[in-house]
């Protein structure tokens, strides 16, 4: 598990009379399989930048190799002539992926592993070369991030530095339903302390706030709250599509279809985490799906 701290800068906000930072989770865009919606990606990371967002990497970039494939590839020990064709057809794709965020350099949070990935003969991943490439940190499998909010000013003088913590795993397993990313994320919060928590793999562009209440610690007491945001990162892979085919030759559809899975709406999701300064200094956490 990786644990980072960023300092990150507030914006003026889009609704409210505050100042926020613009958080957007991209992951499962899976690069080279069929049905992967590359202008939709463009355009998600044009607006990010246009919105001084930053952006968190959430695995599966690429769709190379899974975990099964990857053994297999490992068992039959190829020549190296054809490893060689590989990692060249490999970088090709990394290069891809970089084109599509391009400009996004220096502006991501980190970037975890997915499950399609490629291992080079030097110890690096399809992940880690895309991490190095976009100039941040290579999470691994699950991190905690902590965000270090900009100190504010007021007539008293400093105000405390409000910080914003981040748990964010690449997911396993399935569900159907709409509600099963957000089960597994519901039994794992009693165990990690967080303010976000994320994870990807099941495609779904879901969320719920958690409120936790407490009891305050000056007096007069009263009862405080914490909100907490479970969410679903969403993902750019179409699973229906006019036309699909196997191989190119005959109809087929992928996975998705074959597997009679519902469809899902495309695209991230976005996190506005706002700092608010009042009796009780507190974060303001919203999510737009």
């Amino acid at each position: 598990m990786e644990i980072s701290e960023i300092k990150v800068e507030t914006v003026a906000s889009l609704t409210l009379p505050w100042q926020e930072i613009r958080v957007m989770p991209i992951g499962d865009v899976q690069l080279g399989a069929q049905g992967c919606q590359t202008d939709r990606l463009q355009r998600d990371v044009e607006w990010g930048l246009n919105q001084n967002a930053y952006f968190l990497g959430m695995g599966e970039y690429l769709d190379i190799l899974s975990p099964s494939n990857r053994a297999k590839i490992r068992a039959a020990n190829l020549y190296d002539t054809a490893e060689d064709i590989i990692e060249e057809i490999t970088e090709q794709k990394i290069e891809q992926f970089q084109k599509l965020v391009n400009g996004s350099e220096g502006r991501w949070l980190g970037m975890l592993e997915g499950h399609h990935l490629y291992e080079f003969r030097d110890g690096s991943t399809t992940d880690t070369r895309i991490a190095r490439a976009l100039k941040t940190n290579f999470l691994g499998t699950c991190a905690f991030v902590r965000l270090k909010l900009q100190r504010q000013e007021n007539t008293k003088g400093k105000r405390p530095v409000l910080t914003c913590t981040i748990w964010c795993h690449h997911g396993v397993g399935s569900g159907i339903k709409t509600s099963a990313p957000l089960n597994k994320l519901e039994n794992i919060m009693p165990y990690f302390d967080a303010d976000i928590y994320l994870i990807a793999h099941q495609h779904k562009k879901v969320s719920t706030p958690i409120d936790q209440l407490y009891m305050t610690r000056k007096k007069p007491y009263d009862i405080g709250y914490r909100t907490k945001i479970l969410a679903c990162t969403g993902g750019y892979l179409l699973g229906y599509y006019k036309g699909a085919k196997q191989g190119g030759l005959y109809p087929r559809g992928g996975y998705v279809e074959r597997g009679m899975r519902p469809p899902v709406a495309l695209g991230c999701i976005v996190l506005y985490i706002r700092p608010v300064h009042s009796q009780v200094d507190r974060l303001d956490l919203n999510v737009s799906l």
